[in-house]
């Protein structure tokens, strides 16, 4: 899921660097309520010539001990960068679900988002695989700073956020 994805436990703002390579940006109005996007050029999804994107806004559900849960919702999409390629994508599409985090201790944290994405005008392929879905690993050596491992819509392995 690396950085891109959405996170169930944030309470903060936060900018990220994926591998994908992507760049996501989540806003907290409040610790409950989020704002975000992303943008990727899915590499892994044989992404040259186009580009991913997400809007995305996030409500807290359920904070108990070390588990927290959150709902998702937002639209998506791919652009062809090159207009001679023909490739078969969605320029727009919705995403829906939920967010799930949970803290091992104070330095590991593993996350699942399960998103489910309609994109139009075609819904194959990767019009499904919504960019703020996926699982990751994070490990926090520092209070305002993740290095992440996992995969999401984006095709993201890697990444890095920064907590602000």
């Amino acid at each position: 899921m690396a950085s891109s994805l959405p996170k169930a436990d944030a309470s903060r703002s936060s900018i990220s660097l994926g591998s994908a390579p992507s760049l996501a940006i989540d806003i907290a109005i409040n610790p409950q309520f989020m704002v975000g996007a992303a943008a990727g050029i899915p590499l892994l999804y044989d992404g040259l010539g186009f580009l991913r994107y997400d809007l995305r806004t996030s409500y807290l559900l359920l904070h108990k001990d070390n588990l927290y849960i959150r709902a998702i919702g937002g639209a998506f999409g791919d652009i062809n960068l090159r207009t001679n390629a023909e490739r078969e994508l969605s320029p727009f599409g919705i995403e829906a679900g939920i967010a799930i985090a949970y803290h091992f201790n104070e330095y590991f944290i593993g996350r699942v988002n399960i998103v489910a994405g309609i994109g139009f005008p075609r819904s194959t392929g990767l019009g499904l695989f919504a960019p703020s879905g996926g699982i990751e690993f994070a490990f926090r050596p520092m209070e305002n700073i993740e290095a992440i491992a996992g995969f999401n819509g984006n095709s993201d392995l890697l990444s890095l956020r920064y907590l602000f």
